[in-house]
């Protein structure tokens, strides 16, 4: 794969080319998750032992950027679990996969979930529904890179949110299609991939 990031085209023999349309900048990303860990800061710095929750892949870059902002008095303990609707499709297929849902006994604790999208608000409905029936945590918030109000099916609205935006898919920062993307340094919208 070839990487032009000034023109942000991506080629691949047997993919065709992909265009990218940058919506939000690397610096501009990394300020607002600067901003949304001075409001979680508030919130958590005097809960007792907060758990963050990193639902994976695609919110890894949110939540190692997240994680170094926030300050509290004790320290927090990460966790992961991989939960998935997509697939390697552009929408999400209504079904929640859970390929990795294995946490350590977190009852009763203060957690913090940290997800790359809310789409259709499936996945996170799912996953906070789970939390509360498994863990009964004191206190559960949500923190989403982005949201896409237009496609929810569900009623749900993070607690912290980095950007909302219109029904568009969104590679970079951790988020992909078909695996593809992660790693760019900004969020982009997929606009072609012949």
């Amino acid at each position: 794969m070839v990487v032009d990031l000034s023109k942000r085209v991506y080629k691949d023999k047997e993919a065709g080319t992909a265009k990218i349309r940058e919506l939000y900048s690397g610096e501009r990303v990394r300020a607002r998750i600067a901003e949304l860990g001075r409001q979680i800061s508030e919130d958590f710095q005097d809960l007792d032992r907060p758990v963050v929750i990193g639902v994976m892949k695609g919110a890894i870059f949110f939540l190692a950027d997240l994680m170094r902002t926030i300050e509290t008095h004790d320290p927090l303990q990460l966790e992961f679990v991989r939960l998935a609707s997509y697939g390697s499709a552009t929408e999400s297929s209504g079904v929640v996969q859970t390929p990795y849902l294995d946490l350590p006994n977190i009852a009763h604790r203060n957690i913090l979930v940290v997800e790359d999208i809310i789409d259709s608000g499936r996945t996170a409905k799912f996953f906070l529904d789970y939390l509360r029936g498994q863990f009964d945590p004191k206190t559960l918030k949500l923190a989403a890179l982005l949201d896409k109000p237009s496609r929810r099916v569900t009623e749900l609205k993070a607690d912290y949110t980095g950007f909302t935006i219109d029904d568009l898919f969104v590679v970079g920062y951790g988020l992909d299609y078909a695996e593809q993307f992660r790693e760019l340094p900004f969020l982009g919208e997929l606009v072609d991939f012949g």
